[in-house]
């Protein structure tokens, strides 16, 4: 049998075939975003009619004819219902009565609040899978149209036909102490429910500070708890009982963010719940003494972050599974200079194949600690914000990914020797050598935040790095008030290699930037040096209505045969251009002068290049 799904735009339809009870793979691949050339805007408009039919088993025929979900035309319901999702839904359905619903709620689970809602008027069994649903997502923050009456009024409705909770989100803005006590009442039963599987908390606090309810730790089936809020003033506090009773021991999941627990009851948590896979605290340990993390075998992956003020030692030994591990440290507000992070003061085990280390890392010392206590370590991310050499000497055989946040100015030699590298971050304020001797770099990315002037012997140099990978992408902010005496006969004089073509992105953003510049020199060099595919403009990062590079490039661009200083747009041979988050490019023609004028705050303006 051969069906037609019809999408809303008339001009696009696609046979579906299916042979017996197999599901066709070709629906699949349709369902699936993006699949088959569809655009995303089309593959969103298939109707649950279409997927319901794209099998013939009896149950599902039963459950077309049920729902007289066959009568419908063109309904936009499962554009987030992707291919892997609707495989594994379909598979896992047994052709009993009570699956109807099941099924139904699983497909209302996979979709956005409001597209989820409208399903209800589909047939009363569509409408009976929603007002039960065991998802609740609720999000009453500024600016949305749900209110605190909306979510009390579900709440008292499910607990009074007691209705399983098995997923409860919110995302609320505690405005006043009595939002603050109404949410509290609404988390206290709802946390007791032994069927919640997954309680995900977000707030902003402006008028006052939070108290999670002790029952947040009496779900014995309870998954995922993840719980943050906003920085300020106001706080958010977790089991303010000095001995809670933890009975979560199936918790697999812990996120904490900005939460304020003590250091007795986190480690009560961190001893019960066995069965952890994921710890992530993120400043949510002020003024602890020791953060405990024992005896926890299926532990993969742990974070850290302290606030840096308090001296905070780490105990973590018995996680031999432990594959991720990251420890940041901030030392915005620390007087006196951390201690060097040390491996061997705890037992991290010898899988760990991701690390990332924040503000701990001082010199070589801690780079040899690195390569001897993580054998297979494959991806290192390093913030160098405490770094006192001038050079970075790196030898790793496992390494694949390396990344360098924050470098310090005092750094100006980086050398790696690491066979297996594929991907390099530089991010910092100058740029050093860089050497990779034994490495076949595929990419690199440099970031700079250029304080301080540059000359051509910055051209020449970014010139040879970008000789080290396959692909390059850059992203320069520049402080505008810096002088930009750049002699661009010079830097053309002294090139030794022809502009590189291999750079994918270049980013440009600047900081105080009061729209000084005409025909700027830097801006000028960097096609001197390159050929890049794109070109990004960002708004200045003070002054949002500013973007000047954008103006830049309209105006070297469109004033091509007017007198000018600079070469480099006669080997353009296509430009388009669109504002980053759209999806159409349009070619840039005498009509965009109008940019020239100004542009909306915050916008950036992505340009496509294309070179003889």
């Amino acid at each position: 049998m051969n069906w037609l799904l019809q999408t809303e735009d008339s001009r696009i339809s696609t046979g579906i075939h299916y042979q017996s009870s197999k599901i066709n793979i070709d629906f699949l691949e349709i369902v699936g975003i993006q699949s088959r050339g569809l655009s995303h805007e089309t593959s969103s408009l298939f109707s649950v009619s279409a997927i319901v039919a794209a099998s013939n088993t009896p149950f599902l025929r039963f459950f077309l004819s049920k729902t007289r979900i066959g009568t419908l035309r063109r309904e936009p319901l499962l554009y987030m219902l992707k291919k892997e999702s609707f495989i594994k839904l379909l598979s896992g359905m047994r052709p009993e009565l009570d699956d109807v619903v099941e099924l139904m709620q699983r497909i209302q689970s996979r979709l956005p609040v409001k597209e989820a809602a409208r399903t209800s008027v589909l047939s009363k069994s569509w409408l009976h899978a929603w007002s039960t649903i065991p998802t609740l997502r609720f999000n009453v923050r500024r600016g949305n149209s749900m209110k605190l009456v909306d979510v009390d009024r579900t709440l008292t409705r499910y607990l009074r036909d007691n209705t399983p909770i098995e997923r409860f989100v919110l995302m609320i803005d505690i405005e006043n102490q009595e939002s603050a006590s109404l949410a509290e009442e609404w988390i206290r039963p709802v946390a007791s429910k032994t069927c919640l599987k997954v309680f995900f908390l977000s707030i902003s606090l402006y008028g006052a500070s939070f108290t999670l309810p002790d029952e947040m730790f009496l779900g014995e089936n309870l998954t995922k708890i993840r719980v943050s809020a906003s920085h300020g003033a106001h706080s958010i506090w977790m089991a303010t009982s000095p001995l809670p009773v933890i009975k979560c021991v199936s918790l697999r999941e812990l996120h904490l963010d900005n939460v304020r627990i003590s250091e007795e009851v986190l480690h009560d948590i961190l001893s019960s719940c066995r069965l952890l896979e994921k710890i992530e605290l993120l400043d949510s340990c002020e003024g602890f003494e020791t953060i405990k993390v024992k005896n926890l075998h299926r532990l993969y992956k742990l974070q850290i972050d302290l606030d840096g003020v308090h001296s905070t030692s780490l105990q973590i030994s018995d996680v031999p599974n432990l594959g991720v591990f990251t420890y940041n440290l901030d030392l915005q507000y620390r007087r006196d200079p951390p201690l060097p992070f040390n491996a061997h003061s705890i037992s991290l085990g010898s899988n760990v194949t991701q690390l990332r280390l924040g503000g701990v890392v001082t010199g070589n010392a801690c780079l040899d600690m690195i390569k001897l206590g993580f054998p297979f370590l494959e991806s290192l991310t390093l913030v160098l914000t405490s770094w006192i050499l001038g050079s970075f000497h790196f030898t790793c055989a496992s390494i694949k990914r390396l990344t360098l946040f924050s470098c310090p100015r005092i750094l100006i030699d980086v050398q790696v020797h690491a066979p297996k590298l594929l991907f390099f971050e530089f991010n910092g304020f100058a740029l050093p050598d860089l050497l990779f001797p034994v490495s076949s770099l595929d990419q690199i990315k440099v970031s700079l935040k250029l304080d301080l002037p540059v000359d051509v012997s910055f051209f020449l140099k970014m010139r040879e790095v970008l000789m080290l990978s396959h692909k390059c992408y850059l992203l320069i902010d520049h402080n505008s008030e810096l002088p930009l005496g750049i002699d661009i006969d010079d830097l053309k004089t002294r090139l030794l290699f022809p502009p590189a073509t291999n750079v994918q992105q270049l980013s440009f953003e600047t900081s105080r930037d009061k729209c000084l510049w005409e025909r700027s020199p830097f801006f000028d060099a960097f096609f001197e040096i390159c050929r890049p595919m794109h070109v990004l403009a960002k708004p200045d990062t003070r002054f949002r209505h500013n973007n000047h590079f954008c103006r830049l490039m309209l105006r070297e661009v469109l004033e091509l045969n007017e007198t000018r200083t600079a070469y480099w747009p006669r080997y353009l041979k296509h430009v388009q251009m669109k504002r980053f988050l759209d999806k159409n490019w349009e070619t840039l023609t005498k009509s965009n002068r109008s940019f020239l004028d100004g542009l909306a705050p915050g916008d950036y303006i992505d340009f496509k290049l294309e070179w003889h």
